[in-house]
């Protein structure tokens, strides 16, 4: 039995019948009827997530060497966000999403280049509303007694599970139902999303998603903002996921009034950083990993996501404003202040005053703090730096 398995048995027996549920195999069949089952429904709406499931099926089964742990957590976010297809049919067919969104801010980057910090902070204005984790794992009611209280324990019930088991990830990527959180959670219900690849090592469906065309997922993720910015009348959104670092091209496709922001940090900190994140959340899941396919795959996501977001920026010139972490870091205030420039947002007194008092609150390190080594992924710097060299001399200098 794995330390997981034991810490789980120890702290959540009630979770042990759960885990032995689900089967060895994933298929896309039974995660389908289970989605269906717990909502009530049969429409999935637009079929643009059958092949990335399909895939994400058989990368699990290939690739992912999971643990009953690792399979229980997949299995109930992919059910999770089946279901939140089922429930946005819903809407859609009932013509209740709303209309199109207030042009949200969002940022994005690589991850590990300060777009939570950003977003926090840009969070706090009070004119903005953002996404707590609660409202982005589950931003459909699924019927009358399922109440925004009720989701709210429900998403505290499972990170409370997550700190008993993981404490050291609040350290390196702080997750409270309902603070402010990586949309990530909601673009996920097209099943094209690197939110999978964070819980589990699937390479063959990291390959195919590299490739992939976005368009699809963000015609619905358009559509699900439309029906949550009836949730803030009269506020911005403010949004923020690496995820959509690699789809900025059909993201303005389809929203170009959208104002994004895109953060850029020293390539061997940023590497190092995601690394260990990766590392601390995905070894949760899997029997053994594999460390040097692991680096390989990062690698290749990393220039993937680097292609696609040059291809962006010339098929939607002058849409990402670009901001470096180091800048970020020494002067918060005015990057914020460039950013609302570049949006044509007025930034008073009081929205000046509101950020000012969230840095004063939220100092770096405050929840533990986050070391890493690149010698650890079998990396240097040199060797990072050489590889990535266009990218820091385009952003960095």
């Amino acid at each position: 039995m794995s330390d997981i398995e034991q810490r789980i048995r120890t702290h959540f027996p009630q979770l042990v019948e759960q885990m032995n549920a689900v089967p060895e195999e994933f298929a896309p069949g039974w995660l389908k009827v289970a989605a269906r089952r717990n909502i009530g429904l049969d429409d999935f709406g637009p079929d643009i997530f059958e092949e990335p499931l399909e895939r994400l099926c058989n990368s699990v089964n290939r690739d992912a060497n999971l643990n009953v742990y690792g399979r229980m957590l997949l299995a109930g976010m992919i059910t999770t966000q089946l279901e939140n297809r089922l429930l946005m049919q819903r809407l859609r067919a009932a013509g209740a999403l709303g209309p199109r969104p207030t042009p949200p801010i969002i940022v994005t980057g690589l991850p590990r280049t300060g777009t939570t910090f950003l977003h926090r902070l840009l969070a706090s204005d009070p004119n903005h509303a953002s996404l707590p984790y609660w409202q982005l794992m589950r931003p459909f009611s699924r019927g009358e007694s399922d109440t925004p209280e009720m989701r709210l324990a429900e998403a505290k019930a499972v990170l409370d599970v997550r700190r008993k088991i993981t404490p050291e990830l609040d350290g390196v990527h702080l997750i409270r139902a309902d603070r402010p959180e990586e949309c990530m959670f909601m673009t996920a219900s097209s099943m094209q999303s690197r939110l999978y690849w964070n819980l589990a090592p699937v390479y063959s469906f990291m390959d195919w998603y590299n490739q992939a065309d976005r368009t699809g997922k963000y015609v619905e993720y358009i559509e699900a903002l439309s029906y949550l910015q009836t949730q803030y009348p009269g506020q911005r959104l403010v949004l923020k996921a690496p995820d959509h670092v690699d789809g900025l091209a059909e993201l303005l496709d389809v929203f170009p009034e959208a104002i994004i922001v895109q953060t850029h940090r020293d390539m061997s900190e940023q590497f190092g950083s995601y690394m260990s994140l990766g590392r601390v959340s995905r070894k949760l899941s899997v029997k053994a990993l594999d460390s040097a396919r692991e680096v390989e795959a990062i690698l290749g996501l990393t220039d993937s996501s680097i292609t696609r977001n040059l291809a962006a920026r010339q098929r939607h010139p002058g849409k990402i404003l670009d901001i470096r972490y180091a800048d970020l870091t020494a002067d918060p205030l005015e990057c914020v202040e460039k950013i609302y420039a570049h949006a044509d947002i007025v930034f008073s007194d009081a929205q000046r005053t509101a950020l000012a008092a969230h840095l004063q609150d939220n100092t770096k390190g405050k929840h533990g703090a986050h070391d890493y080594d690149l010698s650890e992924f079998g990396m240097t710097v040199s060797e990072i730096k050489s590889r990535y060299a266009d990218y820091e001399s385009r952003f960095l200098t």
